[in-house]
């Protein structure tokens, strides 16, 4: 281990103060009060001072986007501690909050929820919506099953957009932005209010970039193609339009919907794939690609480092996807104490998906012989209804509490085929001869979720003990139909996630607390399994212990915050080769094959020195191992007969990781133990009138960790730093920024795949430096 668990516990005593993270921003629902430092959330469903709320919550409002770079979840993550995401390219997206990462990166749902303005997005393709018109993003970390239910395992992602607001006027904003890499943004923003009952708002984004990797392949730049890479690698053609009203037609009424539709249009992320056949492996003797030798063909020590470009077959596409938000709330005030809401939610979108993971792009034949491979993964489609129905009752005594039920029931269709084309040789035909496609999935997965829930919340009468009790009852109900066998699976997994808290005011500006919280994620079917019992694979369970504390001094120009915590993970879910497969070929399954244990420390800081200058900082650790008797099939089971064409040898071999798979004792894989963060901002006025200025610094760590449960190849550490600078005048403000400021070359995460033909690394890298220039006029 990085660092001994005793030395851990021993860092968070050490530090005086223990709590979850706060947010190191202002916001326009904190400016009544006194200190304008305040950051309001509504992670517990109705507006709070970050400080006073016993969660780990981390707060972005649009200024801190704005001000800190921020366009997507992995800048996010930057200034996040404890919460990591690292996007694998093609909408294989895995958020990682707390060192629990799945290793099923293309599961349909991941171990973090992701909610936007309170609507469950079921999809990994689907999570990373970029920042515009966005009013706030909350990451709320540790189960919060008890809370959000469906999939908050580790915890919470909660987008809260702009919308209609009842204000008696009309105003709004028009956005600009022109950057490097043919950077070119356009948005707006209209609220119309003319009375004090009603409001209806719009908003318009279009986002272009072009990436900021070359790509060297020789067709890069000369293919006219619908879908694919042109120029650079990693761009983007986005648009985002939402519709909004509010609506109060008596006192004690309020009735709020939206419609949010998003239009992704965006390139394969700049990648570079290692094979064994080409000899890119240094963990003993490389094999042929029809190799029988015993030596492990794997990567150990760090990956290769990106060189100043990449090459990518122009034929490939990211995310092509539309999806669409709907949402209805209506809430009702019963009497002083008691209120009525219910909230109806429907997601709906389609997605197109062709990556390449060629290790020799442009003359290809790779991993299949002559020909250029693409996996189109995931195409289908979703569609979601949801339905909460939640009592709320306060009346600012002892007691507060709540009960409801949540009903959701929805379809995916899903589909993964492995194309072949053949190389390009001519920008007047791209797709010379005849390709040929294996179907390798064509799923369609029904799901129906009935919950119960309900919370208690007591307060001492001196007001400085507080406890709470919350819960959920969940029936899970999911049939997997695999459409080429017109085979049908199909179970109900149910389960009950408390959750407790105490809290405890040791004095006006300190708050202590602790937390005992049960995650839990449904389990799943593997239709391509061949005995019944491998056809379905049990739920995931963790539960958490937190100690925390939030201290504010100085009259809130200065916040030290931090916490510890304990995570016991139950039944962890791991890819595996079909234990009873004979074809070498056959698709891995998933089973629930061991458990892990978390240790972790995050600490959180702000500074206002004086009224121009303020510092703020984070910092996050976690000791993630795999449990004793954990083991990974993938690095132990050899495939096919011996003297087979196929045949594959086991790439362990007791020197390098355990040839029979046990990763006990190894680190959780794709998630860093280390995290930091540091920023400095100067702001002051122009004049006397309403002018101001502000410049500012941000400063990024990340260390290295692994790619794979063998914990033989790492990603190595990363300090990136970005800058931003801006002037307001009345109504009008500039903001110049950049980001990666010194052209950091890294790599960002990295994959491996252990097939019958040889062992394939897929390494992703981070976005090279780009700067640009944002306009905003507000009315």
């Amino acid at each position: 281990m990085r660092v001994q668990k005793a030395s851990l516990i021993a860092l968070a005593v050490a530090s005086g103060f223990v709590v979850p993270s706060v947010a190191v921003a202002q916001t326009s629902e904190a400016a009544e009060a006194d200190d304008g430092n305040i950051i309001v959330v509504t992670a517990r469903n109705r507006a709070e001072n970050i400080q006073e709320v016993p969660l780990a919550i981390t707060a972005f409002d649009a200024e801190d986007i704005s001000r800190q770079a921020i366009q997507e979840l992995d800048d996010v993550a930057r200034f996040t501690p404890g919460f990591s995401f690292e996007d694998f390219s093609g909408g294989i997206g895995t958020p990682v909050i707390r060192g629990q990462a799945q290793t099923r990166v293309t599961a349909l749902e991941s171990n973090v929820s992701t909610f936007l303005d309170g609507i469950y997005i079921p999809r990994a393709w689907a999570v990373d919506l970029g920042t515009t018109s966005l009013q706030r993003i909350e990451i709320v970390k540790g189960p919060q099953s008890a809370r959000y239910g469906r999939n908050a395992f580790a915890g919470a992602i909660n987008y809260i957009p702009r919308k209609a607001e009842i204000t008696g006027e009309i105003s709004g904003e028009i956005e600009g932005t022109i950057g490097s890499d043919e950077r070119y943004d356009i948005g707006g923003f209209l609220n119309f209010s003319v009375n004090e009952w009603f409001a209806i708002a719009g908003s318009y984004e279009y986002s272009s970039f072009d990436g900021s990797w070359e790509n060297d392949h020789p067709f890069a730049d000369s293919l006219d193609l619908d879908r694919g890479t042109s120029g650079n690698v990693g761009g983007r053609d986005n648009q985002a339009i939402s519709v909004s009203a509010a609506f109060k037609p008596l006192d004690g009424v309020r009735l709020e919907a939206s419609y949010n539709h998003f239009n992704r249009k965006e390139e394969a992320r700049a990648n570079r794939y290692l094979a064994e056949v080409l000899g890119d492996f240094n963990c003993g003797s490389n094999r042929s690609i029809f190799g029988v030798g015993p030596n492990p063909a794997l990567i150990c020590g760090d990956l290769p480092a990106p060189g100043d470009s990449v090459i990518v077959d122009p034929r490939a596409y990211g995310v092509h996807s539309k999806t669409g938000f709907f949402r209805a709330n209506l809430e009702i005030d019963v009497s002083d104490a008691l209120t009525f809401s219910y909230l109806f939610g429907n997601v709906n979108g389609d997605v197109d998906i062709a990556v390449s993971g060629e290790p020799e792009p442009i003359n290809c034949g790779t991993l299949v012989a002559g020909r250029c491979n693409f996996q189109n993964t995931p195409v289908g489609s979703m569609d979601y209804d949801s339905h909460e129905v939640r009592l709320n009752f306060d009346n600012s005594g002892q007691f507060r509490g709540a009960i409801g039920i949540y009903y959701s029931d929805g379809t995916d269709i899903t589909t993964f085929t492995s194309n072949n084309l053949n190389p390009i040789v001519s920008a007047d035909d791209p797709f010379p001869g005849d390709p040929f496609a294996f179907l390798l999935g064509d799923t369609t997965t029904d799901t129906e979720i009935k919950s119960i829930f309900g919370e208690i919340h007591w307060t001492s009468a001196s007001g400085v003990l507080r406890l709470g009790a919350e819960g959920r009852y969940s029936e899970t109900e999911i049939t997997a139909t695999d459409n080429r066998r017109a085979l049908i699976l199909g179970d109900t997994f149910k389960d009950f996630a408390p959750r407790f808290t105490a809290e405890y005011d040791l004095s006006d500006e300190s708050l202590l607390f602790a937390t005992v919280a049960k995650g839990s994620k449904a389990g799943g079917f593997n239709p391509t399994a061949i005995a019944p019992e491998n056809q379905v694979f049990d739920k995931e369970t963790n539960w958490t212990f937190e100690i925390g504390s939030k201290n504010t001094f100085l009259g809130g120009d200065l916040r030290l915050n931090g916490s510890i915590y304990y995570t016991d993970w139950r039944d962890v879910v791991i890819n595996s080769p079909d234990p009873d497969a004979t074809d070498p070929n056959a698709t891995a399954i998933a089973q629930n094959l061991g458990g892990a244990s978390i240790y972790g420390i995050e600490l959180d800081a702000f500074y206002q020195i004086t009224d121009n200058l303020s510092i703020d900082a984070t910092f996050s650790h976690s000791e993630a191992t795999y449990d004793d008797g954990t083991i990974d099939q993938r690095f132990a089971r050899t495939r096919g007969t011996p003297g087979t064409p196929f045949f594959i040898s086991a790439p362990c071999d007791d020197v390098v990781c355990n040839s029979n798979g046990d990763v006990g004792g190894n680190d959780i894989e794709r998630t860093p133990p280390t995290q930091a963060s540091f920023g400095i901002q100067w702001e002051g006025e122009i004049g006397s009138g309403d002018s101001n200025y502000y410049l500012r610094t941000d400063f990024s760590y990340q260390s290295d960790f692994f790619a794979s449960t063998a914990n033989v190849g790492t990603i190595p550490d990363r300090f990136l730093v970005n800058g931003s600078a801006g002037v307001t005048f009345g109504n009008f403000s500039v903001n110049a920024w950049i980001r990666n400021a010194f052209d950091k070359k890294y790599v960002s995460n990295a994959f491996v795949v252990v097939l019958p033909f040889g062992t394939t690394y897929g390494e992703f890298f981070g976005e090279r430096r780009t700067f640009g220039l944002t306009g905003k006029v507000n009315f």
